[in-house]
């Protein structure tokens, strides 16, 4: 065994034996009175495995790592070890501006279902109408059924959730907006004010993340895989079509599916460092 090194952070040094562990290098952890080492089990792998704990040194609270901890089914925590792999992750998710959508979001339903009639202050409205333009983006937050509500809050926690952890709540505000404004615009413009729903922006999360993460090197934690955008283009071609006969808003699904990829492309291309 080689000693790779020693933390004075538990969950720090549970996050790199995980990651280690998950790039395929085993380790153990030691608890001792100076802190927590860790030991690589396969000497021949001592190069590899330096690398990466350099890496970790210059920024450990990289998302890769919490993540890491995600694959591995546990919680980043010591001391925890009995919770579901599933809860935990879900748990690890929770960002404070897609938790305040989801409790707004859930509200506003409840609302609904009391029959209060929030969408007289919510629905889509023009703003030359009353000068109420707010209503250009709150749509999103009206839902009309449990199974509406419950499938668009699902891709919500987990899209948003990850892009707020990696990308921060700026990013994730920005996507929410222009992936709520653009895509009500053009569905009020061929359906009018009847429609509603978080679906235009779940479009825009994903066309962000296909696009911003493609060429990973780490593809086991890239949100969206090829196979999901693929599976999810194609329904909005199918909503298109009509062949089921869902009533469902294919402009806004549309324009949120190019704000997320527009905005992808934009920042993919400003990570690239620029030659001299």
């Amino acid at each position: 065994m080689i000693l790779l090194i020693q933390l004075n952070d538990p969950q720090l040094a549970q996050m790199l034996a995980d990651y280690l562990q998950s790039r395929h290098m085993p380790c153990q952890l030691q608890v001792s009175e100076t802190g927590v080492a860790l030991w690589l089990l396969d000497d021949k792998q001592a190069a590899m495995a330096e690398q990466e704990v350099q890496r970790f040194v210059r920024e450990p609270h990289h998302a890769r790592y919490r993540e890491a901890a995600w694959q591995q089914e546990k919680p980043t925590s010591w001391h925890s070890t009995t919770d579901s792999g599933l809860l935990t992750e879900l748990m690890l998710q929770a960002q404070p501006l897609m938790l305040l959508v989801t409790v707004l979001t859930a509200g506003v339903f409840l609302l609904y279902w009391l029959t209060i009639p929030v969408e007289t202050l919510l629905s889509f409205e023009w703003p030359w109408q009353r000068g109420q333009v707010w209503r250009l983006i709150t749509p999103v937050l009206l839902h009309f059924s449990v199974l509406h509500l419950l499938f668009n809050l699902a891709w919500w926690w987990y899209l948003g959730g990850r892009l707020e952890h990696r990308y921060g709540a700026g990013k994730l505000a920005i996507l929410l907006f222009s992936g709520a404004l653009i895509p009500n615009v053009l569905q009020a413009m061929v359906s009018g004010a009847e429609f509603g729903g978080l679906s235009g922006v779940t479009y825009a999360l994903i066309g962000y993340l296909w696009l911003r993460e493609r060429g990973s090197e780490e593809q086991s934690q890239v949100a969206v895989s090829d196979g999901l955008f693929i599976f999810m283009l194609v329904w909005l071609v199918v909503g298109f079509t009509n062949l089921f006969g869902l009533n469902t808003a294919n402009l806004a699904h549309l324009g949120g599916l190019l704000v997320g990829l527009i905005q992808g492309w934009r920042d993919s291309h400003r990570a690239i460092p620029k030659a001299n």
